[in-house]
């Protein structure tokens, strides 16, 4: 068996883990480019600013992190002490369980996206999650009987919100926030910058990412996407303003058993891995629902993750199918700044 894992603090961000991007001409010679990197989140995030006055940029970079660990705090399932842990445990009662505002608005989109997939990005999926055990040292697959009885909790739709209250209707439900968490904490840091004076930064939290202003010179940011087989190389690079991306792909946490690869994205409906991509990256307004979007385009696959795209504003996105092929929103390839010179049609080669 082989596993590719990262070490983590948190489970919810364990599925966008290992982005799938990176700066690109960072121009890092120049001082007005600060960059300070921390493992947070289960993850390595890379603050980074465009600022003349370097405490500034120094005490708002600060802040930033600073937000993404109380949030951390929040959301996280391996904390038997956090707001999230504690509505798990409540799951089955007849009383809701007051939550903070920052926990209520990713349980609330959450929900949304849930509906506008029909059920393909899920937050209830956390019992299937656990059984898979993908943290462990010696990861296996999980008992068939147990399985089938977890994807029986798993529901959105029996979330219920009463005013700043969640409730979870079924016993032995429990909530896992991977796929939209981490994106809800970048978009924080990035207000949190601007707050404190920053006017032009990138906060990349292992792929899930914001861009915001532009560098000296009027220059946008640029980022690249990366292979999903071969992390050396860059598939496509495009030029971000204030724009977000994340990527959700079946390289980031898996273990090979035989001759087949068990990776952490899970299909609502059946509980196993899904098989319809290798990777799906998502441009959109904020990075909460880009990291939600591309969980939901890695299991809906091309024809009815792009039809999902393509109804939605604002919204592009790319996905590899198979190693095969790669299918684009209908926007996709009209993005700024777009070079796919060494993108090839078949990802194998």
């Amino acid at each position: 068996m082989v596993l590719k894992t990262v070490n983590n603090l948190t489970s919810y961000y364990v599925p966008l883990i290992t982005l799938c991007f990176f700066l690109i001409s960072c121009q890092m010679q120049d001082q007005k480019i600060i960059k300070r990197t921390q493992f947070i989140m289960g993850t390595l995030v890379e603050i980074t600013v465009h600022e003349t006055d370097k405490d500034l940029a120094q005490k708002a970079i600060s802040k930033s992190f600073e937000e993404m660990s109380r949030l951390e705090n929040i959301m996280s399932t391996h904390r038997h002490d956090s707001e999230l842990s504690k509505l798990n445990i409540s799951a089955g009662s007849k009383k809701p369980t007051p939550v903070s505002s920052d926990l209520l608005e990713v349980i609330q989109r959450g929900i949304h996206w849930g509906r506008l997939s029909n059920g393909a990005m899920d937050i209830s999926i956390g019992p299937a999650i656990t059984l898979w055990k993908f943290d462990s040292e010696s990861p296996a697959l999980p008992d068939l009987q147990q399985l089938l009885n977890a994807v029986g909790l798993v529901d959105y739709r029996d979330i219920s919100i009463e005013g700043s209250s969640i409730g979870l209707k079924k016993t032995g439900m429990s909530l896992h926030l991977g796929a939209i968490g981490k994106g809800y904490a970048v978009d924080r840091a990035v207000d949190m910058l601007k707050i404190n004076g920053i006017k032009s930064g990138l906060v990349n939290a292992g792929g899930d990412l914001m861009a915001f202003g532009q560098k000296e010179g009027a220059k946008p940011w640029r980022i690249g996407i990366q292979h999903p087989r071969k992390p050396e190389e860059i598939i496509a690079s495009l030029t971000l303003t204030d724009k977000a991306v994340a990527t959700s792909g079946d390289y980031q946490k898996y273990f090979i058993q035989g001759e087949t690869r068990y990776h952490h994205i899970l299909n609502p409906e059946d509980g196993w891995p899904s098989n319809e991509a290798v990777s799906a990256t998502v441009i959109a307004d904020t990075v909460t629902d880009a990291d939600a979007l591309s969980t939901a385009l890695f299991i809906l696959g091309a024809e009815k993750g792009l039809r999902l795209i393509n109804s939605l504003e604002g919204v592009e996105g790319i996905i590899f199918s198979n190693l095969e092929s790669a299918s684009f929103s209908s926007g996709f390839r009209s993005l700024p700044g777009l070079s796919l010179q060494d993108f090839k049609e078949d990802l194998s080669q």
